[in-house]
């Protein structure tokens, strides 16, 4: 678990990142070490998004993220807020117990569940793109663990 000192649902270590990601020291007299740490940082923090490891999760039958959640979907908005030209896809995900169609439909309203959540945060609204992806069957079917692991919106960001 990461130390949340200013209790915004992101942990300060993210956080960090993503603000320095962003940072307008000033025009000519920023550091060539500082420009490339920030572009370093930039990249990890893309590669954290890109990669799944920023993501919102959901309970069985549920549109409304878990409420441990709410630090995936922070990240997301502060670094939309820190990159304003940025456009970010959201990918819904089902897990494969039931009907197909229904599960596809399921993931579909996740993420356009937390497109709104980051519309009433400020994010207009043709930054996001939802892209809905279905059942996942990454994982055992018959493990109920494995599937709370696939039930999850995560996020791209589009170039």
């Amino acid at each position: 678990r990461m130390i949340d000192v200013n209790k915004n649902g992101v942990p300060d270590e993210l956080e960090k990142l993503v603000t320095m990601t962003n940072s307008k020291d000033g025009v000519d007299g920023v550091s060539a070490e500082t420009k490339t740490a920030n572009a370093i940082n930039a990249q990890m923090v893309e590669k954290l998004i890109n990669d799944g490891y920023v993501t919102a999760y959901f309970e069985f039958d549920q549109t409304d993220p878990t409420d441990a959640s709410t630090e995936g979907i922070d990240f997301i908005l502060t670094y939309m807020r820190n990159n304003p030209d940025a456009t970010i896809e959201i990918h819904g995900n089902a897990d494969e117990v039931g009907n197909s169609e229904y599960n596809n439909k399921l993931a579909d309203n996740r993420s356009a569940n937390v497109k709104k959540v980051l519309i009433d945060a400020g994010i207009n609204a043709s930054r996001l793109v939802v892209v809905g992806k279905g059942e996942d069957k990454s994982v055992n079917p018959n493990s109920a663990l494995a599937r709370r692991l696939v039930r999850k919106v995560s996020f791209k960001i589009k170039k």
